[in-house]
């Protein structure tokens, strides 16, 4: 997101209070800002032609038997870069010499309003900036070669530093023209804060911050939510990757909390309790610089304590309860001024649903710090265990270097994770309104018939998980199909649907290690080869059966026939 100041301008100081050391000591101090934007502007302009380096020899080989982009492709990348470029490099050189010959005759406001009045080239760099992202994102995933250069680009440091060159990602530098906007807005307050009103200067600084500030405003909602203006140790924009509630095992008992993935940490936080009316605010439990975490290997976790279960008919009893619940809601909405007595209803069923999704979770997802400290989550999907883990590993594979937040920076980053949350409520169905769409009841009819394109004949299996009360569960596992990288299981199952929306199905390969097979019987220890998610949908009274052929990632494909009765 942008942020800015408010547009009020105040002076410092009343005019005739001001002496001329005063005012000279301001210029300078204005001689000062400038010279740092400049050397931030050569930084800039160096990241831009890092940018635009790969863009003539991919344009190049477009038109050849053999592209690594299509013309279309490199246009929705490299969309505007050339025109911003320009007009920073214009701007620069525009700029140079008046700092060069400094005096407290120099005017530069109109290089400023000229650079304001540019800014409609950055609205077309915004509205396709999402777009950009997403296709050389794909096209890193279909071809090796453009992955390899989108990871490597090459930035050259400024004519006065020792620092030849660094490596830098497409996906940073693609974000340094948001940032930068919001940067030169910034310089436009300490310009003006340095310059006193009667110098010519003034107006024209005062007319190009209201442009930028009309622009951001503009703009403003349009930019991707989980961009923050925290940057991490390299100066690249800190994003948010991933966020979602769960069950961290604390001082042996169980806590619900909400993890937040940055592209260079994660964040363990609670809510904090607020007085009524007043904004909810996070509280940081901890945090783990990714260049710092690891995963516990099997043999590390023999250390760590058992994980308390819960009885098997304690969940299902409360499952019970939380039917005749809904049940009951029901029936009271239809019931003339029955709708105080459904609002004590929801509030009994979100404490037995929480409870339900605070107890129910077993499945351990372990990390720890360079430093030996572990953490330890329970999850009760290892579907969804293996997407924080590919998550993770994925931003890992990036030059990170470890950071350490000041108190300062650590409480700015985590009362931002309130506005940058992709999931606002905890996952469970007493949340939802009435009109969002409900899920299914009654029986899944699933039959798993078979696989192919594995590339190596493995011991194969396959998982079926839905979502029930809010969360996934497992529902049911096929016979493992042995040495082959084609299965043919077909094995039926009839899964019992709570409020279903979503099948998922998982592949795994089967460990027969036997110093593995002694582990807690909630620890998985073998590995996932694909996975993949289908919307299961419905209506009242309705016999629908979908034949699915479903593409698992990260290879392989899977045959499925999925029939409902509700």
């Amino acid at each position: 997101m942008f942020e800015y100041g408010d547009g009020e301008l105040e002076p410092i100081t009343p005019t005739h209070r001001q002496f001329k050391g005063d005012i000279e000591k301001g210029l300078e101090m204005k001689k000062l800002v400038l010279s740092g934007f400049l050397a931030s502007e050569e930084i800039y302009i160096n990241q831009l032609e890092a940018l635009l380096l790969p863009m003539r020899p991919l344009k190049a080989t477009a038109t050849t038997s053999q592209p690594v982009l299509t013309i279309q492709q490199i246009e929705t990348i490299f969309y505007k870069i050339q025109d911003i470029f320009e007009i920073h490099k214009e701007f620069y050189d525009a700029l140079l010499p008046s700092i060069q010959q400094w005096d407290e005759k120099v005017t530069v406001g109109h290089l400023f309003q000229k650079l304001a009045s540019q800014l409609g080239v950055y609205k077309a760099f915004v509205d396709n900036y999402k777009v950009a992202l997403e296709t050389a994102e794909k096209c890193s995933q279909a071809n090796s070669q453009f992955q390899k250069i989108s990871e490597n680009l090459k930035v050259k440091g400024p004519k006065d530093s020792k620092e030849c060159t660094t490596t830098i990602s497409m996906e940073a530098l693609l974000y340094k023209p948001i940032d930068r906007v919001t940067r030169s807005t910034l310089v436009l307050h300490d310009l003006l804060k340095h310059t006193p009103k009667d110098h010519p200067d003034f107006p024209l600084l005062q007319d190009a911050l209201r442009i930028s500030q009309n622009f951001l405003s503009s703009i403003n909602e349009e930019i991707d939510p989980r961009r923050t203006a925290v940057t991490t140790p390299k100066g690249e924009a800190r994003q948010l990757v991933k966020d979602g509630f769960l069950v961290e095992v604390s001082e042996s008992s169980r806590k619900l909390r909400h993890v937040f993935l940055f592209t260079d940490l994660l964040l363990c936080a609670k809510m904090k309790k607020t007085a009524v009316g007043r904004h909810q605010q996070y509280e940081c439990k901890w945090y783990i610089p990714l260049a710092d975490l690891t995963f516990q290997t099997l043999d590390d976790s023999d250390s760590c304590p058992s994980i308390q279960v819960l009885p098997e008919h304690e969940i299902e009893e409360m499952k019970i309860k939380i039917s005749v619940l809904k049940s009951e809601i029901q029936k009271e909405k239809k019931a003339p001024k029955g709708q105080s007595r459904v609002e004590r209803l929801r509030k009994k069923m979100n404490e037995q649903e929480s409870w339900l999704l605070l107890h129910s979770p077993t499945i351990p997802f372990r990390i720890h710090n360079k430093h030996g400290k572990s953490y330890l989550f329970l999850l009760s999907s290892d579907y969804e265990r293996s997407e924080w883990r590919e998550s993770i590993q994925k931003l890992q594979k990036k030059d990170l270097q470890a950071c350490v937040l000041s108190s300062v920076e650590l409480q700015v980053l985590t009362s931002s994770c309130f506005k940058l949350r992709t999931v606002h409520n905890i996952p469970v169905t007493s949340n939802k309104d009435d009109e969002e769409t409900p899920g299914l009841y009654g029986f899944l009819h699933v039959i798993v018939h078979s696989a192919k394109g594995f590339k190596e004949s493995a011991n194969l299996y396959c998982t079926l998980e839905v979502d029930s009360y809010g969360y996934f569960v497992s529902k049911a596992k096929t016979r493992v199909f042995r040495d082959t990288a084609e299965p043919q299981w077909n094995e039926e199952f009839e899964i019992e649907l709570e409020g279903s929306q979503y099948l998922r199905i998982l592949c795994y390969e089967k460990c027969y290690d036997k110093s593995m097979l002694n582990k807690d019987d909630n620890e998985i220890v073998d590995k996932i080869m694909g996975k993949g998610q289908v919307q299961v949908r419905g209506r009242a009274s309705q016999k629908q059966t979908m034949h699915k052929e479903r593409c698992l990632r990260p290879s392989g494909e899977i045959f499925q026939h999925v029939t409902h009765f509700n």
